[in-house]
């Protein structure tokens, strides 16, 4: 449906409806009548009180009421949920600016999908700038629980989103997912059972996910193709993946510019049960890996118990080797990246397969890389097994694609074109290997020098730093 025809149906509706939606406030935010439909609930924590603008009200038992009042909505409508369960018989559809939608509290309110029956989301927020989601829980979506896209200025707050069943290949992709949208909070918030990542941002420009805890999905919490990021303060546990930063080929921005610092990643060893994609590639035991991206800064978090290893820093190309694959018009290309000195194909387009200008330091190492995966697409544990022969895997692994000089043994007979520096990283131990030589003979030694592991000994990123993510002051 248009957004021009979107607006005028929910205008007309929500003036034709009005008190009539059973259960929802005036809007001064008063409760509507008591009546029918099984209503329940309280408002415990959030109502209508001192909300500016439009607000409505709804008490658990209002189904449909929800559903068409969140699908024919007017721009600046706050929507309070009380507490209790909401069954949902098809996703939610936003289509209008400024919309927040809130629960009582993420064990409060809950927004129950498991009797969907068609291949929806769960809250299916599109061009809708301004839209806050705040205390309360998604359960059961068919697809990704609460995806947001083409929006400018989004806020998830103490959500959680979830699968009733755990480790199912049938579990929706993503739990939390902005795509495609700048300005991008999320905090404080959960993600779990998701059969791709439990906090999944994509394609986005300027985003802080910080304070969340991701666990029992494939991927805990990843960031891809996009541009300035915080990621700190948050738990990944009990995932195949921890936390995980990339670029995939063909998307228009261009992955630059993440912080992942102070975090928790530990023990994520859990089975990897995707049905397909990108991420039914990443090995049981991962902590967290940095592919095709660039000027990323991996710092002060903490690492345990990762049983194929803590951090990976790896080309696109062990992925897709196709280089074709990761051209780009330079037209078509969104956001800044020029100063990053990518290669080009001699065609005139954008070549963005190469990870570079990485910055490894200050985390903290225990336990992990004892038990690498024993089977993964890409026979990553394979090679670590026979490279290791039952030693701890080392903290920080490179694959050396892109590098002109390897050598096992002395490290003037190694290159770092790259910039890959991991000399602040002295807790943990670091390994460089010649991948493409692997390929051939596994048994192809590795670079496993003494700290502080030279030359990959630098410790700060080149050119400009990386600037803490600024987030308007306006976001709800």
């Amino acid at each position: 449906m248009q957004i021009k025809s979107m607006f005028l149906l929910g205008t007309s509706l929500v003036a034709g409806l009005g008190a009539g939606l059973t259960g929802c406030g005036d809007d001064k935010g008063n409760p509507g009548p008591d009546g029918g439909g099984g209503r329940t609930g309280e408002f415990t924590t959030n109502s209508c009180t001192g909300v500016t603008g439009t607000c409505k009200q709804l008490q658990s038992g209002d189904d449909s009421e929800l559903q068409t009042l969140a699908n024919s909505v007017a721009d600046n409508t706050t929507i309070v949920l009380s507490t209790g369960t909401f069954k949902m018989s098809n996703q939610l559809t936003i289509r209008n600016k400024g919309i927040h939608l809130i629960g009582q509290g993420m064990d409060k309110t809950t927004l129950d999908f498991g009797k969907t029956t068609t291949q929806g989301n769960g809250v299916d927020v599109a061009q809708g700038d301004g839209f806050l989601i705040q205390d309360l829980k998604v359960l059961d979506a068919p697809k990704d629980g609460i995806r947001v896209e083409n929006t400018n200025g989004v806020v998830f707050r103490r959500i959680y989103a979830t699968w009733t069943t755990p480790s199912q290949p049938t579990n929706g992709a993503y739990g939390i997912y902005p795509v495609h949208s700048q300005n991008v909070l999320v905090e404080n918030s959960k993600g779990e059972n998701a059969s791709d990542s439990g906090l999944y941002v994509g394609q986005c420009q300027h985003v802080v996910v910080r304070n969340n805890t991701v666990m029992g999905n494939v991927a805990g919490l990843e960031i891809e193709n996009t541009e300035y990021a915080d990621v700190y303060g948050n738990t990944a546990t009990d995932n195949t993946g921890g936390i995980v930063v990339f670029d995939l080929p063909g998307n228009p921005i261009i992955g630059r510019d993440i912080r992942v610092h102070d975090n928790m990643i530990i023990a994520n060893n859990h089975e990897n049960f995707s049905a397909g994609g990108t991420v039914a590639s990443i090995p049981v035991g991962t902590g967290t890996f940095a592919m095709a991206s660039r000027r990323v800064e991996i710092t002060n978090n903490t690492y345990q118990n990762n049983h194929t290893g803590d951090i990976a820093l790896v080309s696109g190309l062990t992925l897709e080797p196709n280089m074709a694959a990761w051209a780009l018009d330079p037209a078509t290309i969104v956001g800044d990246y020029t100063d990053l000195n990518l290669p080009t194909d001699g065609n005139g387009k954008i070549l963005n397969f190469q990870g570079g200008n990485i910055v490894v330091a200050g985390n903290h190492h225990s336990g992990s890389g004892t038990m690498p995966a024993p089977a993964d697409p890409l026979h990553i544990g394979l090679l670590l097994t026979i490279i290791y022969k039952g030693a701890p895997v080392d903290s920080v692994l490179y694959d050396t694609i892109g590098e002109t000089k390897f050598d096992s043994t002395d490290p003037a007979k190694n290159s770092n074109n790259n910039h890959m520096c991991v000399g602040g990283n002295t807790e943990g131990t670091f390994a460089s290997m010649d991948i493409l030589e692997n390929a051939k003979n596994p048994a192809t030694p590795f670079f496993r020098p003494a700290a502080p592991f030279a030359p990959f000994d630098c410790t700060a990123i080149a050119g400009n730093p990386i600037a803490p993510v600024t987030l308007p002051t306006t976001l709800p």
